[in-house]
């Protein structure tokens, strides 16, 4: 498995993609996906490092959530 595939099936785990049904890129996270209206994230090996990027900052917001919640700091 490369890079790219562990990326994209990272992104799957996270979310479904979200295209618009014309272009291949999810519009949630900007990674590529398996086709218009795809069901799959298929990251180009030059989309690796962001996808990555956006996966740990999404992550972080999460954390960042839940500590809020937990505080009842809650932020919407």
């Amino acid at each position: 498995m490369t890079s790219a595939d562990t990326t994209g099936a990272q992104l799957d785990e996270h979310h479904v993609p979200e295209t618009n049904g014309r272009m291949a890129v999810c519009r949630r996270c900007g990674s590529r996906t398996d086709g218009p209206g795809g069901l799959h994230h298929v990251p180009a090996e030059r989309q690796v490092v962001r996808s990555t990027t956006w996966l740990l900052t999404q992550a972080r917001i999460s954390h960042i959530d839940q500590a809020r919640e937990r505080r009842g700091n809650r932020i919407d």
